[in-house]
């Protein structure tokens, strides 16, 4: 699957969904990244398996919260009609300019 089929799918899910009745403004948007990495950060600190289906069906663990964080930078790629496979791939080449460890930080 291409990179913008993942943006389309997720959008046109959102969509159906009703996430987008009402609009959601950009902070909300970012904030419900936010969201799914500090559920990503919580299946780490209580020790969840990475993967894992629970009991009701539903998957769970942190690689499941860092891939709800995918679907939704996905979906507002597609709300917002931007190239996500364009801007990955030219970032990803400036990155490959940078030097070893940039900017000096310990984090």
């Amino acid at each position: 699957m291409e990179i913008n089929e993942l943006v389309k799918m997720a959008h046109e899910r959102a969509v159906k969904s009703g996430w987008w009745d009402p609009a959601k403004s950009p902070l909300e948007c970012h904030m419900m990244v936010v969201t799914e990495m500090a559920e990503a950060v919580e299946a780490c600190r209580i020790e969840q398996p990475p993967f894992y289906v629970a009991e009701n069906g539903k998957p769970e663990g942190e690689a499941v919260e860092l891939a709800d964080a995918i679907i939704r930078i996905a979906d507002y790629f597609g709300h917002k009609g931007w190239d996500l496979q364009e801007v990955l791939i030219a970032k990803m080449k400036y990155n490959e300019t940078r030097p070893h460890r940039h900017g000096g930080k310990k984090f």
